[in-house]
């Protein structure tokens, strides 16, 4: 058994980091079309910045931009320097801050329990939900990544009381707010006024030091501060109010949109774990838990996810995203259990989530046409079919061939291989149809062959980064006068409800609505729908 291809020591345990592992994915990364419309808006403002050389103040279709902070528009920057401007490069950036998170979690869980076999990494790097964000271009891998990075600080200030751990807190709390905004606050609010808790074991955290790392992490706000005046100050007072609202109290307080009940997270929490929620004997978890009550990592574990899980709760905004930071701490506290009840884990329960994934498979195959199934060329499907079905037999394989391997650590890396096997099936079965790509050919060829070609006004930046358009489409802020103006031109017209009208070229499906090119006859048969959707320009 020594000598297989997995390289495990006769302690169970891999040469290989569980962090690496995560390199894995990077291949896979280009199996996904472009998101719309998250994801296609972030690689456009991002695209926008390279363009106009503006790296302070966001723009969107040549708007001022002031839903986001700067930080992941100046990485992808950064990344596209690097290995060049693709989608591939983008989701590659986001996989190495996924591969970040396990390694700074394996660091963490070392600072809290250093005599301990590193359980909590492999528990983070089971998780699906996080592997399969770790290939889309958003802002809460990044965040997570800021968010242990601060953890990390949070442990050591604690244990050691040295000031570099307050420098690492500060730098954390900054890139945090640079990357997502105030909700950085929010998840290191709990670990810091709950040390003297899980620290109570060691060397225990004085409400002193509590006050220093509270001050610390507020003060991170400074370099956000500074960005958002250096972006502000040249506009109008509106704008700026508009910014400043935004990026502070508005996004904590009150919510934008997604407006959800209180309850709406809790049923969703055992599917963000899985596999883990399956592969628990829930009868030993009690004993698990005695074991663990005294344990600081068990302790910093809970109250890294607990509160921040009960403020997301009670603030109205709700995407399951957003949750994404709060599996690390989940992972140290289910890696205390585990320590303390080796036998938690059923590893042949890695059956069910094999079978669910094999029976998607097999709808995708034989069942009803999905979505995707329907747009794609038929030598893209059997490619997709053939690449899940391989990916799913690996799983199986591995199962079979790594019998020495401890439990967290085979059920992690199946599981990642699952996370796998799922990205085609997902472009199977609802991607495919979300595919923006061709509208955005066509809107090139369209330029090169001197047509007229203009947007409605509330475009989220669908095609300005697929079509890679040196300036964004040109507004029309009242389509049928547009229309009538260019009777031979073409409008892009998006709605996030309904269907597109008849005679909408390249129409593609999104969550809720459409995308498509609009002939200048079709904008005027539509008038009416197209004026409704374009509000009336600002006075």
């Amino acid at each position: 058994m020594d000598d297989m291809d997995f390289r495990f020591r006769r302690d169970g345990q891999l040469q290989i980091p569980p962090a690496l592992w995560l390199l894995a994915l990077l291949p896979l990364l280009v199996v996904l079309p472009p998101v719309p419309i998250d994801e296609t808006r972030y690689l456009s403002i991002a695209w926008e910045m390279r363009q106009t050389g503006s790296w302070i103040t966001l723009h969107l279709n040549g708007t001022p931009y002031f839903d986001k902070p700067p930080l992941l528009f100046w990485l992808l920057n950064l990344a596209w320097s690097v290995l060049g401007v693709s989608l591939w490069s983008s989701r590659a950036l986001v996989a190495l801050c996924g591969l970040g998170c396990v390694a700074l979690c394996q660091r963490l869980e070392k600072r809290l329990s250093p005599a301990d076999n590193g359980q909590a990494p492999w528990m983070l790097l089971g998780m699906i939900f996080l592997v399969l964000f770790s290939g889309v271009v958003m802002f809460d891998v990044l965040l997570c990544l800021c968010v242990l990075l601060g953890f990390v600080a949070i442990a050591d200030y604690v244990s050691e009381g040295r000031p570099a751990a307050l420098w690492l807190l500060f730098a954390a709390s900054a890139l945090g707010l640079l990357a997502k905004g105030p909700v950085m606050l929010l998840h290191l609010a709990g670990p810091i006024i709950l040390a003297p808790w899980w620290s109570a074991q060691g060397q225990r955290a004085s409400w002193r030091r509590v006050l220093a790392m509270l001050l610390t992490a507020v003060l991170g706000a400074l370099p956000v501060l500074g960005w958002a005046w250096a972006a502000v100050h040249h506009l109008s007072a509106a704008d700026a109010n508009n910014l400043l609202l935004r990026q502070t109290a508005g996004r904590v307080v009150q919510s934008f949109a997604h407006n959800r009940p209180v309850w709406w997270y809790l049923p969703w929490v055992p599917v963000l774990l899985l596999p883990w929620p399956v592969l628990l004997r829930w009868r030993r978890l009690p004993n698990a838990m005695r074991g663990a009550r005294l344990s600081r990592a068990a302790r910093f574990g809970a109250c890294a996810c607990v509160p921040a899980l009960l403020a997301f709760c009670v603030v109205s905004g709700k995407q399951l995203h957003y949750l994404l930071p709060l599996m690390p701490g989940t992972a140290i506290l289910l890696g205390a259990w585990l320590r303390s009840e080796p036998g938690l884990l059923d590893i042949r329960r890695m059956g069910i989530m094999i079978a669910l994934v094999a029976g998607v498979l097999a709808w995708a195959m034989f069942g009803p046409e999905p979505i995707g199934r329907g747009i794609l060329q038929r030598h893209t499907v059997v490619w997709l079919y053939l690449l899940a079905a391989g990916l799913l037999l690996a799983v199986i394989v591995f199962l079979v061939t790594s019998r020495g391997l401890r439990a967290e650590q085979r059920a992690s890396l199946a599981a990642l291989l699952l996370a796998m096997a799922l990205l085609p099936l997902v472009r199977l079965q609802a991607l495919g149809a979300l595919d923006a790509r061709e509208v955005a050919r066509r809107v090139v060829e369209l330029q090169a062959q001197g047509v007229p070609v203009a947007r409605i006004p509330n475009d989220p930046g669908v095609i300005t980064f697929l079509a890679q358009l040196p300036a964004p489409l040109p507004e029309a802020t009242q389509p049928s006068a547009w229309a009538k103006a260019h009777p031979d031109g073409i409008l892009l017209a998006y709605a996030g409800r309904g269907s597109a009208p008849e005679g909408t070229q390249n129409a593609v499906r999104l969550a809720n609505g459409w995308v498509g090119l609009m002939p200048s006859p079709v904008v005027e048969a539509n008038a009416a729908l197209l004026d409704r959707l374009a509000p009336p320009p600002a006075e």
